[in-house]
């Protein structure tokens, strides 16, 4: 009965479920949350600087790289303008914290667009995972420039699905550009999207005459950061005041070792993949392998665990690399995992030769240029590229009650095992 009425366009099932999700995470308002360890730490980071953007804006604005603070300014400069009119603390978290609700919307606009056979009811309950999800409520409990970046990605990624998937208008790629930018100047690392959206409106634009104006537009919007952090030389984008940022015996700075990044991001990836074990088991199980794939990802992993040198010391790591060490005492188990998950990986996403899939990969990877590497850069961010930019291949089978429920669970699990920590 419940499956039969999931099937049914129903606007009375969305009114009933929204409220139940929106009170489980209006808990995390309520209790001052912080499960993943560091949001509200990040957010009284802010307040000294908020401070001195109030009493010297220019000066301090002018100085921002001399802070420690690798956040973008931006966040930090509203906050202190709404501190600067008197509204109190917790009226302006709680601005924010609804805020959040956007990239949920847009989320569910997401799948709409881009899975059109699917009942709508069953991707609204699965555009609610974020309420579940630790960082998304972490963040938006105590205002981050991450979350923010990302509300305004989320829409980014709605006008590329919909150029691509309902409407062929000129206007949806300029829009796209646009809320990118303003995801970038919040979040950096969304800057670099704007290489694979490049790439799928190319071919489209230059035919349309309007590639141009696309460059000039992408042009205009970046100047600003490129001026700010180039020729005025505030490069606040470096590793911050973590530990661990220096030379290391292989002669680079630590937030260099990309087989750091390799290996830990690929324990993440696998990590948020897990919850679709049932849809994917061949791929899980590794049938779509041979012998001369298997021995050249073996020869790549040896090189990425010979050059490892994460360390606890660092902070972060994911949460393959921490159960390893705080159980284990050493990176062993770490490195079995993140090696099957580049084995996983390759064959799921890459083995198909599928440049979009390729591409975003190393975009989640040079997204990450500094020394840490911690699992809110990933959620909720992760399971909404796997529902909208990467080529899975989801059928329409996939969408059913069981399926949404195990991606339910994971996340609460997760929540869990973040408040346990």
């Amino acid at each position: 009965m419940t499956i039969s009425f999931l099937k049914k366009q129903n606007n009375n099932y969305k009114l009933i479920i929204f409220p139940i999700f929106y009170i489980a995470f209006l808990v995390a308002f309520l209790i001052d949350e912080n499960s993943t360890g560091g949001a509200y730490q990040d957010y009284t980071a802010y307040k000294g600087i908020m401070d001195l953007f109030i009493h010297d804006f220019s000066g301090t604005l002018l100085s921002f790289d001399q802070l420690g603070e690798r956040h973008s300014p931006i966040i930090i400069i509203l906050l202190s303008y709404l501190y600067k009119i008197e509204l109190s603390d917790t009226l302006i978290r709680f601005i924010f914290f609804n805020f959040s609700i956007i990239s949920i919307i847009f989320f569910y606009k997401c799948l709409k667009i881009k899975f059109k056979t699917v009942p709508s009811n069953y991707l609204f309950l699965l555009s609610l995972i974020f309420f579940l999800s630790p960082v998304f409520r972490s963040l938006s409990v105590w205002p981050d420039s991450r979350i923010i970046g990302f509300h305004f990605f989320t829409i980014s990624v709605f006008y590329y699905l919909k150029y691509f998937h309902s409407q062929k208008k000129v206007i949806n790629c300029y829009l796209n550009v646009i809320f990118l930018a303003i995801a970038s100047y919040f979040s950096v690392n969304f800057c670099l999207f704007g290489i694979f959206f490049f790439y799928k409106f190319y071919k489209d634009l230059i035919k349309n005459k309007k590639l141009i104006i696309y460059l000039i537009l992408n042009f205009v919007l970046a100047f600003p950061a490129y001026y700010y952090l180039f020729i005025l030389d505030v490069f606040f984008i470096d590793p911050g005041l973590t530990p661990g940022n220096e030379i290391n015996s292989l002669g680079i700075k630590n937030n260099f070792n990309y087989a750091n990044k390799i290996l830990i991001l690929s324990s993440i990836v696998f990590f948020y993949l897990i919850p679709f074990f049932n849809y994917f088991k061949d791929y899980f199980l590794l049938k779509h392998i041979n012998f001369k794939e298997i021995t050249f990802l073996l020869i790549f992993s040896a090189i990425n665990i010979h050059l490892f040198n994460y360390d606890l010391f660092f902070t972060g790591g994911g949460i393959f690399f921490k159960i390893s060490n705080l159980v284990f005492n050493n990176n062993l188990l770490f490195f079995v995992i993140s090696t099957y998950s580049m084995f996983f990986i390759y064959v799921l996403l890459i083995k198909r030769k599928n440049i979009d899939n390729i591409l975003v990969l190393l975009i989640i990877i040079l997204t990450n240029p500094q020394l840490t590497i911690y699992h809110k850069y990933y959620d909720p961010l992760l399971i909404f590229l796997i529902f909208t930019i990467f080529d899975l291949k989801f059928s329409k089978k996939y969408f059913n009650i069981n399926n949404i429920a195990v991606l339910n669970l994971f996340y609460l699990i997760f929540l869990i095992l973040n408040f346990l920590k």
